[in-house]
């Protein structure tokens, strides 16, 4: 396995290109994709000049999109706040000792994918994020230690959560079906979907046996499956090609407390200064925070638990820890140069999946896997219902690559394989965790959820996604028998 990892990632250092030329590919692909094979009624009847304006407009509209938008600013906050939670002395301290149990690459690799797995659970944008920060702390502590690590392999650790995320408490899909119940598509066009089964509760997704079972098999699995890829149990002088022993190179390195931003001598201390250096302007906005946060969850329970609720929890805690506002403000600046590839990168993706959205070219591919269900399963002479979840599964993992938001790709594929799984007689909540299942098996290949951590660690996708991309293989058949039991 220790070869195979070393194998997978020269391969993707040498052919994989950086993420702005992925988003930049995709986005040429998809549009090819909308030329050449249309899927929506508009589109077909232009001629082709018509459809390649009509094309670039459905694109820049999906570039522009101000919910996307909004995403990508939350995402930021994330970040940020996450840096600032980080660089709180006591989370440092805390960090430090949970790095100063590592004793090598094999420990170093358990305990951060540990973390990023049980925190993507809970919720995906937690996880990533305490995973990035840890990793980021462990590599610190090695390099103190004036030892060497395999920081490409724990930034994968730190990633390996994403593949779990939609099965867990924040899953788009469940908890859409929860609370809004299930659309299913009455004709290949999704605009025709009528709401027309009621909710399904979260016991019969999330916390279905099966589910937590299979979350369990992946949580336990997972590390020690990352773990074969890092060799021997001794950190043995084996380390990533641009990576020696030397004083962190990487921009966002959370070892250090924050310090005030400005030093000022005692005896020149102004009425400003006081106010900037006091203790109570940031814990009054923390105590009014947390009482939100406390509200939110005496009222909603775990459903509260969304990317602002994440957001205000990472700016309760990181204004409560740090002594000043000051000091906050100095801890959250060092986080500004890792929001570069979401500014960029996001309303991208954002015009990919608004061309797969607008051309048809979602549904059109999950209308594909379905028919693809049916004729494999006379070829197999068993039920479609056998063959369907697997189906919806690889769908769902094809789609995420073009549209890797979660809640984005339920709305359209959703409607038609919940249609398709009625009218075959397979169970609608399989349905549902099949299509999360896909979403969160390609995000190993997909570095769209990559990018926060990217600028968290400062570590290019290319010397990570290979470790990532083995582990989706080796993981397949896990989801899959998971589907069949």
């Amino acid at each position: 396995m220790y070869r195979l990892g070393d194998l997978f990632a020269r391969l993707t250092r040498r052919v994989l290109p950086d993420p702005m030329v992925i988003a930049c590919l995709l986005t040429l692909l998809t549009a090819g994709l909308a030329l050449t094979w249309p899927k929506s009624d508009d589109l077909v009847a232009l001629g082709m000049g018509a459809r390649a304006v009509r094309v670039c407009r459905i694109w820049f509209d999906g570039v522009w999109n101000p919910g996307f938008l909004v995403f990508a600013l939350q995402m930021c906050v994330v970040l940020l706040t996450g840096f600032g939670l980080a660089k709180a002395p006591p989370a440092t301290r805390f960090l430090r000792f949970l790095a100063s149990r590592v004793s090598s690459d094999r420990s170093a690799v358990i305990m951060v994918a540990a973390v990023s797995c049980v925190g993507c659970w809970i919720n995906w944008g937690f996880g990533l994020i305490a995973a990035g920060v840890l990793a980021v702390q462990v590599r610190s502590e090695f390099v103190a230690r004036g030892r060497k690590c395999r920081y490409a392999l724990i930034v994968a650790a730190a990633y390996s959560g994403m593949m779990i995320w939609h099965g867990g408490m924040s899953g788009s899909a469940p908890l859409r079906v929860a609370k809004e119940g299930v659309r299913i598509a009455t004709s290949a066009n999704t605009a025709t979907a009528a709401e027309n089964l009621p909710p399904i509760s979260v016991t019969r997704t999330i916390f279905s046996p099966a589910n937590l079972g299979l979350t369990a098999v992946m949580i336990l699995g997972v590390p020690f499956l990352l773990a074969t890829m890092s060799g021997t149990g001794k950190t043995n002088g084996r380390t990533d090609d641009d990576d020696p022993v030397s004083p962190d190179k990487h921009a966002a390195s959370p070892t250090p407390s924050a310090p005030d931003a400005v030093k000022i001598a005692e005896s020149d201390v102004s009425l400003a200064d006081r106010i900037n250096r006091s203790r109570a302007i940031p814990l009054l906005i923390a105590l009014g925070f947390a009482v939100v946060i406390v509200d939110q969850l005496r009222e909603s329970g775990v459903a509260a638990i969304g990317l602002n609720f994440v957001n205000t929890v990472f700016l309760t805690l990181g204004l409560a820890l740090h002594r000043n506002l000051s000091a906050y403000v100095a801890a959250v600046a060092e986080g500004g140069r890792a929001v570069t590839g979401i500014v960029l990168q996001f309303p991208l993706y954002s015009g990919i999946q608004g061309i797969m959205f607008g051309a048809g070219l979602a549904a059109a591919m999950s209308h594909w896997f379905v028919d693809a269900a049916a004729t494999s399963g006379a070829w197999l002479h068993v039920s479609s219902s056998h063959t369907f979840p697997i189906a919806t599964f690889l769908s769902a993992g094809l789609v995420n690559f073009f549209v890797p938001s979660g809640g984005g790709q339920w709305i359209v594929q959703g409607p038609i394989m919940c249609g398709a799984a009625t009218a075959l007689g397979s169970p609608i909540e399989q349905t549902v965790l099949a299509v999360s299942y896909g979403d969160q098996w390609t995000n190993m290949i997909q570095p769209f959820w990559a990018i926060p951590l990217m600028g968290l660690t400062g570590v290019n996708v290319r010397r990570f996604m290979g470790y990532c991309t083995l582990l989706m293989l080796l993981s397949a058949p896990v989801f899959v028998i998971a589907l069949l039991i």
